[in-house]
């Protein structure tokens, strides 16, 4: 159901009174895009090249730190392979200022409408664009400049000209923006996991600078989801943002990133649904949806979620990740079946190259997804999930969706049995006919609320789908 609500106060209980809209619901698949100063080196260390390999080390973590976007961090530790490599290949002195003056030269070459295109090609159905990552650098021409580093922004106005062509495609844009990181202000090299959650709220301006931020976003652009990281350095702050926020864009969507030093730290902050994998952030006092980092669930939960990752090991561009490195389109495929299935969107990301252009193995898999949408999108798209008697079937996991004509089973797998019992559930209606998307089943039948159904065929691919036509 969606919010009616237009008139609200910066208060916990008035903003938690807002509700995920419908589009979000409906949407299940978003893009993603980490692109800035830190896409003309993009370098990042290779997932394998940890000497640990554990999670024990955090040290080690921060140093081999596989996200190409954190380089202005991951070069300062002098022994590792990031300063290494910018040594050899930049110079002693060189700074990374210069890769913001390079970016803005890239931006001549920049077409935001070839990239909504391929977007809408791809079957998402919204896009967030990073306006401002732990760097600093501003992705629009702002009125409220960096005080700290002169000309830090783009020249042309990257979030306006990609927001009017995805809008164009009848695409939602949304804006990330980094609340509680911003080594303009704060630049110390963060080591550990206090370093990272020591916010530059405590450095002077700033919590102004990124309120002024987020209040001329909101403005000027209008966006239907505002996703900030990390945090952010006030609760009353956020609160006042996300006000405004709703007040201006009663449809928008929030994350649950804004958690604050100074704000309450509610009992389950850092509570972790049994079976998920990945990171999940602490959770703030007003948030729409939690957004897990590389990471998903395998159950329905009460609450809405989006799973967010790169393609690879890292968001931002990274040079040294090839094909190989790269989420298999049929892994993506099985991803949005899984999220779609456990009350859940997928939030892919793209990480453009410094020469403004969309790497192509990235690109190639947005336009195999998009034929597997196209085909099997009916499943995913448009449908609400639906808790099973059994999460299992010949030992293969399996979920549910449904929409108001059709209930789809997903099977994670291709089982060995060639004939299948399915526990289906109650009050389902009349199953009028049964279809695997792209494969072959024989006979079926239903005793019970039992399906039995032998398959002549099977899908070749991770995910097998199998449409049940209902009359209610």
């Amino acid at each position: 159901m969606t919010s009616q609500k237009s008139d609200y106060a910066a208060t916990e209980a008035s903003l938690s009174a807002h509700a995920v809209p419908d589009w979000f619901r409906d949407s299940k698949f978003g893009i993603f895009i980490h692109w800035g100063p830190y896409s003309i080196p993009a370098f990042a260390p290779l997932q394998h090249e940890r000497p640990d390999g554990s999670g024990d080390n955090v040290m080690q973590a921060f140093k081999y730190n596989p996200y190409a976007e954190w380089y202005l961090n991951t070069m300062k530790f002098e022994d590792g392979p990031t300063a290494r490599f910018h040594r050899e290949t930049y110079g002693e002195d060189y700074s990374y200022d210069n890769f913001g003056k390079a970016f803005n030269a890239s931006l001549e070459n920049w077409d935001p409408v070839a990239w909504a295109k391929l977007f809408k090609q791809s079957g998402a159905r919204y896009v967030v664009l990073v306006s401002k990552h732990h760097d600093g650098f501003l992705l629009w021409p702002s009125k409220t400049p960096n005080p700290h580093k002169p000309n830090w922004q783009t020249e042309r106005d990257v979030v306006g000209e990609l927001a009017d062509a995805l809008r164009a495609e009848g695409l939602k844009f949304g804006i990330y923006y980094s609340g509680g990181i911003d080594w303009t202000f704060k630049s110390k090299c963060i080591e550990t996991i206090q370093d990272l959650m020591a916010m530059p709220g405590d450095a002077e301006g700033y919590i102004e600078y990124a309120n002024a931020h987020y209040h001329e976003l909101i403005e000027r652009y209008q966006p239907d989801y505002l996703w900030n990281d990390i945090g952010y350095p006030s609760q009353q702050a956020s609160f006042d943002i996300l006000a405004d926020y709703y007040n201006t864009v009663p449809e928008g969507l929030t994350n649950d990133r804004w958690i604050s030093p100074d704000g309450d730290l509610k009992a389950d902050a850092f509570e972790r649904p049994e079976g998920m994998t990945g990171v999940l952030p602490p959770k703030p006092p007003v948030w729409d949806i939690r957004t897990p980092e590389y990471g998903m669930f395998d159950h329905i939960l009460p609450f809405l979620w989006e799973t967010t990752r790169g393609m690879g090991h890292s968001f931002a561009y990274n040079q040294r990740e090839g094909d190989a490195d790269y989420l298999s389109p049929g892994a993506i495929a099985t991803m949005l079946a899984s999220s779609a299935c456990f009350n859940g969107n997928v939030l892919l990301n793209v990480g453009p190259r410094g020469d403004a252009q969309l790497d192509p193995p990235q690109a190639g898999r947005l336009e195999s997804i998009g034929a597997w949408l196209k085909a099997k999108g009916q499943a995913i798209q448009d449908t609400r999930p639906v808790v099973l008697p059994d999460k299992s079937v010949d030992g293969i996991n399996i979920g549910a969706t449904r929409n108001a004509d059709a209930l789809y089973l997903h099977i994670f797998g291709k089982p060995g049995l060639g004939t299948l019992e399915v526990q289906l559930p109650a009050g389902l209606g009349t199953v009028t006919s049964l279809e695997q998307l792209g494969g072959e089943v024989g006979d079926w039948s239903i005793d019970q609320s039992t399906l039995r159904l032998t398959i002549n065929e099977w899908a070749d691919e991770a995910v097998q789908i199998f449409k049940l036509g209902l009359s209610i």
